[in-house]
């Protein structure tokens, strides 16, 4: 089975935000670090009842948790997101296309794996190698790696049964690999 699309810039951006604010390692890191905040906070909170007199349990202050935790979440989200925004089309400025990643993409499924056809190249992956397969509603992404994709979009496609197939077929070849290997 295969397909020829083209991928826009969009598309990349797209790719690149999910993989910032959607994928497990991204969520486990913010997770970690809003755990990390809230400690200091309580630690914070704490703080004023540490008297020379011992531990006084009338000076704990819960404002440190109850008001500054939520106002620190939704300041540092605002600003992540303004940032991340604002690095990814750095970042995108310098892709040209037909030189590789922007321009005219044909990915083929087979028994064997998957290439990828571009204007610069062409890129062979065997079942074996795939790292998953998922899909948004958009997009479908082979990873060939932790953090290195083919973007696939829907929209190269017919209609929704035609990229559910597509979608069908590469997981279940991913899936067959692994239960080989």
């Amino acid at each position: 089975m295969e397909v020829e699309y083209e991928l826009t810039h969009d598309d990349l951006y797209h790719f690149q935000w999910r993989a910032c604010f959607h994928s497990p390692s991204a969520k486990r890191k913010k997770l970690k670090f809003y755990l990390y905040t809230l400690l200091v906070l309580v630690f914070l909170s704490v703080l004023p009842s540490l008297c020379s007199d011992g531990f006084d349990i009338s000076y704990v202050s819960f404002v440190w948790i109850l008001f500054f935790f939520p106002v620190f979440v939704v300041a540092f989200s605002i600003i992540e997101r303004r940032q991340t925004r604002r690095a990814l089309l750095e970042l995108l400025k310098e892709e040209k296309p037909g030189r590789g990643q922007v321009g005219t993409h044909k990915v083929v499924l087979n028994e064997a794996g998957l290439v990828e056809s571009t204007a610069v190249g062409e890129s062979r992956c065997s079942w074996a190698g795939v790292d998953r397969v998922e899909h948004d509603q958009k997009y479908m992404y082979i990873y060939t790696s932790p953090h290195s994709a083919h973007i696939i979009p829907k929209r190269a496609f017919n209609n929704l049964h035609e990229a559910e197939s597509f979608y069908q077929l590469a997981r279940v070849s991913k899936q067959r690999a692994a239960l080989t290997n």
